[in-house]
């Protein structure tokens, strides 16, 4: 009986192996086809403009016309899978819409293409993102959420993004929490950094200029108020948990 168990057990690590092998494999088209399209933006616009600057940018984004926004979120929905590249993408909206609809368009794609991982997330069930996000400590997320999600877990999940986040969407996918919920969670959440964010891309065309030196702040406290938010939240509740065990008899 112990035999059969320890077969089932490393016959399960060879398959999950060989399952993160596979994806890994899966996402190399995914990075290739992202850099390859940036690729052949530089190509076209360095054959029009000899140098970078912020005003030859918009000038070229301006030939797109009233298709320049809808050029930039489908850029931004076929990078979102890349770790780390939508932090790239919002001050560029900035730099290239200005303050306001920069912002504004960011919170609409961000929160609209975060379905896209729900949806599946939704779809294949909480074994499928257990294996995918692994060593992501899901289990203890999805025990904060008690399995029904919520406005305020997801809420809180967007404004103290101590996860990853495209693991925050996986994880919202496998709660009980409806569409509408969770949509005006994440855009309500997203606020505070995505305007970070964009201010900072719409002011750096002047680095001495207050604005500029505002966003840098901005972006400061909202990167250094995340954990440190996080952790007095983890030592309240603590705090809150012991004296529960204190009144029991």
């Amino acid at each position: 009986m112990c035999f059969m168990r320890l077969a089932e057990v490393k016959g399960l690590r060879v398959s999950q192996n060989s399952d993160t092998k596979h994806r890994k494999w899966l996402q190399i088209p995914l990075v290739l086809f992202v850099f390859a399209a940036f690729g052949a933006l530089a190509w076209a616009y360095f054959g029009r403009y000899d140098r970078f600057s912020s005003a030859n940018l918009r000038a070229f984004v301006g030939e797109f016309g009233g298709l320049a926004p809808l050029a930039y979120a489908i850029v931004y929905i076929v990078s979102a899978p890349v770790p780390g590249l939508a932090s790239l993408l919002s001050p560029v909206s900035g730099l290239l819409f200005g303050a306001l609809w920069g912002f504004l368009l960011v919170i609409l794609v961000a929160t609209l293409s975060s379905l896209i991982p729900f949806g599946l997330s939704r779809l294949l069930g909480r074994e499928w993102v257990a294996s995918k996000l692994a060593g992501k400590k899901l289990g203890r997320f999805y025990a904060q959420s008690g399995g029904q999600g919520g406005f305020l877990f997801v809420l809180m999940m967007r404004l103290i993004p101590v996860l990853p986040w495209e693991v925050q969407n996986y994880l919202a996918g496998i709660t009980q929490v409806s569409v509408p919920v969770y949509l005006l969670a994440t855009a309500i959440g997203i606020i505070p950094g995505s305007f970070a964010l964009v201010l900072l891309g719409d002011s750096a065309a002047d680095p001495m200029s207050w604005r500029f030196i505002f966003a840098i702040a901005l972006n400061v406290v909202v990167i250094v108020g995340t954990p440190v938010t996080a952790a007095l939240l983890r030592r309240r509740k603590r705090a809150s948990q012991s004296e529960e065990k204190e009144r029991q008899p």
